[in-house]
């Protein structure tokens, strides 16, 4: 079974059986995951559940690239354990089913003090070269870009607001981890769900621009048992403006000289665009776990001053949404359970319907058979009379009645009612084909 230790004679089973968190986040910021899964004889996957368990925090993705290339930030520090949280992996325990565990409301949530201003990165692990993948591309038609790679942290800006943009996701995703909170793209295993932005500034039943870059898979904060969805996008205003090279421009930015066309109104058009105002928006990942809370900027930079009281909420609003992702998890089991016994009843009534069906094929079978031994009784008593009656003519007579009684004989063909009735099928043999 995946994620069980191997066999004694394995290397990994000459290893201690009780690894502490200690040892395991000692290991997570030195190598691999992949090395160290198999150097414990286990999945990937199922490392990672262990980690995700004991609240270790595990290096970004691209982290080792970045080391490869001497470019990687200082590891965060591993939060304290809470009071009743597991300190120790025992490896010879059942496997952990930590993507289906209902999380647990904790009554203490973490109050780590902040960590030294020497030991915080310049710029959090999730962030780094990011600005790099919104330069290689060419800039949207409506002022938004659409990098090409998608495995990176949720912004979806301008290119004029990227700057602004990753400076205030990397303030936010310090300011968690001075509280020992780990911002990272959520586990693949988790099945997270990231809930949709409507970047423009004033809910509209207008159509919304649909190429929008969205990434491939949600950024999320770990707080306590569960983790919260991060999206950061620029707001988008609705104004009048001009197509320029296969671009949207707004009118306001244009020369005065240049706003009409020799043919009023001819190429005046209104769009959501970028307006450099940012907007934060947390959710909840779960399936029907619904939560979400949203700040926007009323000027671009002022939304900085907020990510205190942020971080504060999130840190309040976890033990809830823990309970409530419980509940649901709880009630989508029973309404599993229920279809389970639904769809039982409905191939229950199925297989008496097939039987049903089944037994009257098989009598009317049955009618067909009697009626061709009918036929063929009938028409061996007509040969046999007139072969009886045959026998009291003359020799002649005899033999040309006789011959009559041959050519007719073959005529009809197989008289053999048990061959018939050996080709007709009980119910129970037609059930079970």
């Amino acid at each position: 079974m995946e994620g069980t230790p191997k066999a004694k004679n394995s290397a990994a089973d000459m290893l201690d059986e009780v690894i502490t968190r200690e040892s395991l986040f000692e290991q997570a910021w030195t190598m691999p995951m992949t090395k160290i899964s198999s150097r414990y004889g286990v999945s990937s996957s199922y490392l990672t559940k262990v980690y995700i368990s004991l609240n270790i925090p595990r290096p970004p993705v691209g982290y080792w690239a970045q080391v490869a290339v001497g470019k990687a930030e200082a590891r965060p520090v591993l939060p304290e354990a809470q009071p009743g949280d597991s300190t120790v992996w025992n490896r010879n325990e059942a496997p952990l089913q930590v993507a289906r565990s209902s999380p647990i409301k904790r009554k203490q949530m973490s109050r780590k003090a902040p960590l030294n201003s020497d030991m915080q990165p310049r710029r959090h692990p999730l962030l780094l070269s990011i600005e790099d993948h919104f330069k290689k591309v060419r800039e949207s038609e409506n002022g938004y870009d659409r990098p090409t790679k998608r495995a990176m942290a949720d912004l979806i800006v301008s290119r004029s607001g990227v700057t602004h943009a990753v400076d205030f996701a990397n303030q936010l995703f310090l300011a968690f981890m001075k509280k020992g909170l780990t911002v990272t793209l959520s586990d693949p295993a988790e099945r997270m769900s990231r809930k949709p932005v409507d970047h423009r500034d004033k809910p509209s039943s207008r159509y919304v621009y649909p190429s929008l870059w969205q990434p491939q898979r949600p950024t999320v904060v770990h707080v306590g048992s569960v983790v919260f969805g991060l999206s950061i996008y620029e707001i988008s205003e609705y104004v009048e403006v001009k197509s320029v090279d296969k671009r949207l421009v707004r009118l306001g930015s244009r020369p005065e000289r240049k706003r009409v066309a020799p043919y009023r109104n001819e190429w005046v058009m209104s769009a959501d665009m970028p307006s450099g105002r940012l907007c934060l928006q947390v959710y909840s990942p779960y399936y029907r776990a619904e939560w979400v809370q949203s700040w926007k900027e009323d000027k671009p930079g002022d939304l900085i001053s907020k990510i205190p009281s942020i971080v504060k909420l999130l840190i309040a609003e976890a033990p809830g949404l823990a309970e409530k992702v419980k509940l649901e998890r709880e009630k989508a089991e029973l309404e599993w359970q229920k279809h389970q016994l639904q769809m039982a009843e409905w191939k229950r009534k199925e297989e008496e319907k097939r039987q049903l069906k089944a037994i009257q094929e098989s009598r009317e079978q049955l009618e067909a058979v009697i009626q061709t031994w009918a036929k063929v009784n009938s028409i061996h008593a007509f040969f046999a009379d007139i072969e009886k009656s045959a026998q009291r003519l003359d020799g002649v007579s005899r033999e040309a009645v006789m011959e009559r009684v041959a050519n007719a004989k073959e005529l009809i063909g197989d008289l053999d009612a048990l061959r018939h009735f050996a080709d007709w099928k009980p119910p129970l043999l037609q059930a079970g084909d």
